[in-house]
């Protein structure tokens, strides 16, 4: 698989998520942050985690699908966006579960290093 074939699936499954954050906070989030994602205030930030990540997935889509436009910026977003949701999760780990706590490590951790390293494979 090349890597624009990566940073496409890895594009795709941010807008997902995003969709998914926007269209159904509290259930989406459930699993992740327990009950409080049921709370109204919870839901506001849920859904604009899900609006940035769908705005940067289409992006970066947006980026990869033409022959002059350079995916660095928005991939670089990406591993920001990431960093600072392991950055979250790790600071306030004490309230939430074991699960969400490694879960969220390995998928937003994971997430950023892979676009670090795409970002400086594509340009």
């Amino acid at each position: 698989m090349d890597l624009r074939t990566i940073a496409r699936a890895a594009a795709g499954a941010r807008v997902a998520i995003g969709v998914a954050l926007l269209a159904a906070p509290g259930p989406a989030a459930k699993r992740w942050l327990g009950e409080v994602s049921e709370e109204p205030g919870a839901q506001v930030a849920i859904s604009g985690l899900g609006g940035r990540d769908l705005a940067i997935g289409l992006g970066t889509l947006w980026a990869l699908g033409g022959r002059k436009r350079a995916p660095r910026a928005w991939l670089i977003a990406c591993a920001g966006a990431d960093a600072a949701d392991l950055a979250a999760i790790l600071r306030s780990r004490r309230g939430l579960s074991a699960a969400a706590v490694v879960g969220t490590v390995g998928l937003a951790g994971g997430s950023a290093v892979l676009h670090a390293w795409l970002q400086s494979e594509l340009d």
